[in-house]
């Protein structure tokens, strides 16, 4: 199975029958898992070349961490301004769009002042945390650029979603959640195939809602629809052992596994912080050839 999802100028997003890559590059000092980490523009613009060089299917720029308020999170991350949150992605995204004319880039921001700026220094998707409530003059942006966009399930904002979160059937109504965006979006003239879904684990659920979605993830999405999940490094994969962030490859690659197997029958992007070790994962599982989960 080869599926070529359409991107911005002449790019195209080619995924087949092992999930494709989703290189986690944050420039923000508070993210969960990685704040801080890169000290300049040119140091994180010289990681998501390396990304890109590894094999990374697509680089995720982040310039405002969406770590959500919540018991595994404490008080969340701080919000920032438009023009703060440019400053710090548009020299990485600039860079990267300079060193390569077919790398696929994202961003992933909520404003659509930021998706503007971003688009126009070559990015080709918007990944929104808060893709239930997407903006309509960021959902025109988006249809209007040809650009790719991410739906990630969250309700309300990162720093309210344990608040406004309540489940009786999390999977079902995440699907349907998930669903009723994407009608929107498509009414908003974005092309069917430019549009992805995120169950946004760790995003308003609890431990056990996360490991139910991540175990139906074939049961989120019409068939074809393209999922990207985001499990890496998570809170509720620290559960399994009590690991810290710093420790949780182990159970991040069983989230992979889980997404590889998926992947056999529908378009799937894992969004990784451990990109050299996913990749050599799922090189691993290419030479084993088709497995089983189940």
């Amino acid at each position: 199975m080869l599926r070529v999802l359409p991107l911005t100028g002449a790019r195209v997003l080619s995924l087949g029958s092992v999930p494709g890559v989703m290189a986690i590059l944050n420039v923000t000092p508070d993210s969960f898992s990685d704040g801080g980490r890169f000290a300049s523009a040119e140091a994180a613009a010289e990681e998501g070349a390396r990304y890109a060089e590894l094999g990374a299917a697509i680089i995720d720029i982040g310039g405002e961490s969406t770590r959500p308020r919540g018991k595994s999170y404490e008080e969340g991350a701080r919000e920032i301004s438009s023009n703060e949150e440019i400053t710090r992605v548009l020299p990485v995204l600039s860079s990267l769009r300079r060193a390569s004319a077919s790398l696929p880039l994202s961003v992933d921001t909520r404003r659509v002042e930021v998706a503007r700026a971003a688009l126009d220094a070559g990015a080709d998707m918007v990944n929104i945390v808060t893709g239930l409530d997407v903006p309509a003059d960021l959902l025109e942006l988006v249809a209007n650029r040809g650009a790719a966009i991410v739906l990630n399930h969250c309700r309300g904002t990162p720093s309210s979603t344990f608040e406004e979160s309540s489940f009786t059937d999390v999977v079902a109504e995440v699907a349907a959640d998930l669903a009723a965006a994407r009608t929107r979006a498509l009414s908003s003239g974005i092309r069917a195939e430019n549009i992805l879904f995120d169950p946004g684990l760790g995003f308003g659920k609890t431990p056990e809602q996360n490991f139910a979605l991540l175990g139906a993830l074939d049961r989120l999405a019409p068939p074809g629809v393209p999922l990207v999940v985001g499990a890496s490094r998570k809170a509720f994969l620290g559960t399994v052992a009590g690991a810290p962030v710093s420790d949780r490859l182990p159970e991040s690659l069983a989230a992979a596994a889980v997404c590889a197997e998926v992947a056999r029958t529908r378009p799937v992007l894992v969004r990784i912080h451990d990109v050299a070790e996913t990749l050599r994962f799922f090189a691993a599982l290419g030479r084993a050839g088709p497995l089983s989960l189940t």
